[in-house]
């Protein structure tokens, strides 16, 4: 048989595997956010029937999304998850900080997806955001969700109880492997893997990664 046709005949199957994962992870996606949304404290009705109805396109997007993604890591579809080994320890490194600083210099630009580190006593995790601000003047860069950065990474914010716990860090590699994957870390070492918010998986699908 010819290798070119036999070729063709395997690209035909491609498109059925790609629809069969796309309504796994909608599934999933869609399951996920509905749990959500359902533990909510939402003062109007109207206001959560407005985020229902925006849920179908955003499962979508972050579907289509999850399976356009070349990361080197495993595609759980099933759970709309990825995977990959983890490390024992959090750490943030001083050459992790210089290539933070040089990136924010020189490559950083509003609405890129960067990286939290969250050295909680409790619990440390991996978490992803996007920059809405960058202060030159000031050497600081604000984020969406987790505010102000100094340009060594350092939190500016203080959480409810006054503490100082986030670090700011590039996004490679070395960061967005424990931040894709949910990886978390108690007083003991590893602990179970969270479950990406859909927000944080919309956010995930417009990275380049960046060994």
């Amino acid at each position: 048989m010819n290798p070119t046709t036999m070729m063709s005949q395997g690209d035909i199957f491609q498109p059925l595997t790609k629809q069969g994962g796309f309504a796994e992870l909608c599934t999933a996606l869609y399951e996920r956010e509905l749990l959500v949304l359902s533990q909510l404290n939402v003062a109007s009705t109207v206001s959560l029937q407005r985020r229902l109805k925006s849920v179908p396109y955003y499962v979508q997007q972050a579907a289509r999304g999850m399976l356009e993604q070349s990361f080197p890591l495993e595609l759980d579809q099933q759970n709309a998850s990825w995977q990959a080994p983890q490390k024992a320890r959090l750490n943030f490194t001083e050459t992790q900080r210089k290539k933070l600083q040089a990136w924010l210099l020189k490559g950083a630009r509003l609405g890129v997806v960067t990286v939290v580190y969250d050295f909680n006593q409790t619990q440390q995790r991996v978490v992803l955001d996007s920059i809405d601000r960058i202060d030159f003047a000031k050497q600081r860069v604000h984020l969406n969700q987790f505010g102000w950065f100094d340009f060594d990474g350092k939190s500016l914010e203080v959480d409810d109880q006054g503490y100082q716990h986030w670090q700011l860090a590039r996004p490679d590699s070395q960061s967005l492997t424990p931040a894709l994957c949910g990886h978390q870390w108690n007083h003991k070492g590893r602990t179970e893997p969270r479950t990406l918010s859909l927000r944080e998986v919309l956010l995930a699908t417009t990275l380049k990664w960046d060994k």
